[in-house]
């Protein structure tokens, strides 16, 4: 997934920080095995590592999940 993440303030590394990190942590954790998970410009993506399906794409770490949750048919909209 291109796009460059949010970094930190003097941070050239692209590494998204603070609670963008845990988000992004936390979904990797649920989520990582099956999806490439990522943010960059204000967007939360996830695409399937098998390449199936559609890009996944939200304004949030939280409606990203609950996307990849309704996907498998554990939550609702």
């Amino acid at each position: 997934m291109g796009g460059a993440s949010a970094s930190r303030t003097g941070d050239d590394t692209g590494a998204p920080g603070g609670a963008e990190a845990l988000a992004l942590e936390a979904l990797h954790a649920d989520w990582g095995s099956t999806w490439a998970i990522g943010c960059g410009d204000g967007r939360w993506q996830a695409a399937r590592r098998d390449r199936t399906g559609h890009v996944l794409t939200r304004a949030s770490a939280a409606g990203l999940d609950m996307a990849l949750r309704v996907s498998y048919g554990r939550g609702s909209l």
